[in-house]
């Protein structure tokens, strides 16, 4: 994506119009949504402006060391006042989604908000019709890359310090699963060179984020490889499925199973990959694949959902014994070639 100079002016002259700004996370956020939010919130806090991160639901364990996570409004536990948030903004910011519906239980307020609403994400199809400005890069790593880049052609470049730069490296890294995927250009890591030179401690950064797993986290791990792992090899195909009562033994705490999908893709000769979890009254999905086959499409087309080209996300209303039969139906019927 090559950023276009009046689309930085009309983004800076938005924010000088604004007073009151809120930044709005996808629902099950991850490092990248909540990276993204908090670096950009740093700025304009930093520019006089008042500014409020709001979130549908939980954040995980692994990134709640990250400085003002704890500012966070989380509707789950603060509804109206993130309704409120969304609702007296001036300026409204989709970090790290495509569309309202990506916030589940904030969606509502988006939409009846009469805020500017701007678009920062590097998923496909944005809601084009939805944004008034959009900064859309699905050749991106992450929207935190795509972020700084913005900052760093901007106004906005003599604010960033080591907690924005420490922010966007923490969405950087795991977008990319610490740089295995997804960061084929060099522009990924020549982003990634210039954030440690404004002082990020990729050591500790790294260490905070993969080495540094709850027990349950481990436990739950392991039950998942060694009791619930499905392996098709004649499809190159592997899931992982977790009942709710399964997740409640070992806390069900947010982002407890965070990255497991990608243990069944690890396997010798899997290309496509997925972890079903029971939450409530559906099942959540997570999907992987290695080289061609697209996800993204996979999940779009069958399980309401969508993301990137080898990582993606669904849902299904469906009971989860009859989720896994749908899945493995489709298992069986697609070509996937490793």
């Amino acid at each position: 994506m090559i950023l276009k100079k009046e689309h930085i002016f009309q983004l800076e002259q938005l924010i000088a119009e604004a007073n009151n700004i809120t930044l709005i996370t996808h629902s099950n956020p991850d490092a990248d949504t909540i990276g993204s939010a908090l670096a950009f919130q740093n700025i304009l806090l930093q520019l006089g402006k008042y500014v409020v991160v709001v979130c549908p639901n939980g954040i995980p364990e692994f990134i709640q060391w990250m400085p003002n996570v704890d500012k966070i409004k989380v509707h789950d536990i603060e509804g109206k006042s993130v309704q409120d948030a969304v609702m007296n903004a001036d300026l409204v910011f989709a970090m790290d989604f495509n569309a309202p519906h990506r916030t589940a239980n904030i969606e509502k307020s988006m939409q009846e908000t009469n805020a500017k609403k701007v678009l920062i994400d590097h998923h496909l199809f944005p809601d084009e019709s939805y944004f008034d400005l959009m900064f859309s890069a699905p050749e991106k790593s992450s929207t935190c890359e795509l972020l700084f880049d913005i900052l760093r052609n901007s106004l906005f470049k003599k604010f960033i310090n080591k907690d924005i730069a420490t922010y966007i490296f923490v969405g950087l890294m795991t977008d990319t699963g610490s740089f295995a995927y997804s960061c084929n250009e060099p522009e990924t890591f020549e982003a990634a060179a210039e954030l440690i030179r404004y002082g990020v401690n990729v050591k500790e950064t790294h260490d905070r984020i993969f080495n540094n797993n709850s027990i349950d986290r481990l436990r739950v791990l392991g039950y998942s490889i060694s009791d619930k792992l499905r392996v098709f090899p004649e499809y190159h195909s592997a899931y992982i499925s977790l009942s709710a009562e399964e997740l409640g033994r070992y806390g069900n705490s947010d982002g407890l199973t965070e990255g497991i999908v990608n243990y069944a893709l690890s396997i010798k000769g899997i290309c496509f990959a997925a972890l079903l979890t029971e939450k409530g009254d559906k099942i959540k999905m997570s999907f992987r694949s290695k080289g061609t086959y697209n996800v993204n499409a996979f999940s779009r087309a069958n399980f309401e959902g969508g993301g990137h080209h080898n990582a993606a996300g669904g849902k299904s209303f469906l009971s989860l014994e009859e989720t896994e039969k749908k899945l493995e139906n489709l298992i069986s019927k697609i070509e996937i070639q490793c």
